[in-house]
């Protein structure tokens, strides 16, 4: 959820970075278009890293390149080359996170399984786009407080945004998010147990007390 929260308030900031701050909205569509790429050319390749290297090295990984992506985009001129990087290492490692997510919740349900005796595929997927809706819900609260505090909700037309308002925008679109993103790493590291040999063993014996069922 944290990560959500984070992602989803940071590209719902695009239009007004782009509109405020780069000061050219066109931009955006082009942007846009660069990250999708990236995002579908992260997913392509997931399959053969993650045969490569363990999860929470995926993990590490993707979040170092959300990290390094937040702060390069933070201290960014208004030059597409800088915001372009930037963007590829966000939505790059954003991609890779969210994949893992799903393996984690798919691994959940046989770790709930071996615990309670019983599956819940529906109730533990369902999870998922529950967290997306709500991490766009509050990313949309925050974005509008933002855009009352920074006083662009209040420009004339022609009017630019203050030094101050631009440094507020900013600060919710990446810094915020950046915050929440590597908390959520901090949880995941100290809370989830389920790594691949332990993964393996829920499964062991899973197999071992069906075959004792027979």
């Amino acid at each position: 959820a944290l990560f959500m929260i984070g992602y989803m308030t940071t590209t719902s900031f695009g239009v007004y970075y782009f509109k405020y701050v780069y000061l050219n909205e066109e931009m955006y569509s082009i942007f846009a278009l660069v990250l999708g790429v990236s995002q579908i050319t992260a997913l392509l390749l997931f399959p053969k890293f993650s045969k490569k290297f363990p999860r929470k090295t995926l993990y590490g990984g993707a979040i170092v390149l959300i990290v390094v992506g937040y702060v390069l985009f933070f201290f960014s001129p208004p030059n597409m080359a800088f915001i372009g990087v930037a963007g590829v290492l966000l939505f790059v490692g954003q991609a890779f996170i969210q994949l893992l997510m799903l393996v984690f919740l798919a691994d959940t349900i046989d770790y709930g399984h071996y615990k309670l005796g019983k599956r819940n595929e529906s109730v533990s997927f369902a999870i998922q786009p529950f967290i997306n809706k709500m991490g766009a819900a509050i990313a949309t609260g925050i974005v509008g407080y933002t855009l009352v505090l920074s006083g662009i909700n209040s420009l004339g037309p022609g009017e630019l945004v203050t030094s101050e308002g631009l440094l507020i925008l900013k600060s919710a679109m990446m810094l915020l998010p950046l915050v929440l993103i590597v908390v959520s790493f901090v949880l995941y590291q100290k809370k989830y147990i389920i790594d691949e040999k332990t993964y393996e063993d829920i499964l062991a014996k899973l197999l071992l007390r069906e075959e004792g069922k027979k």
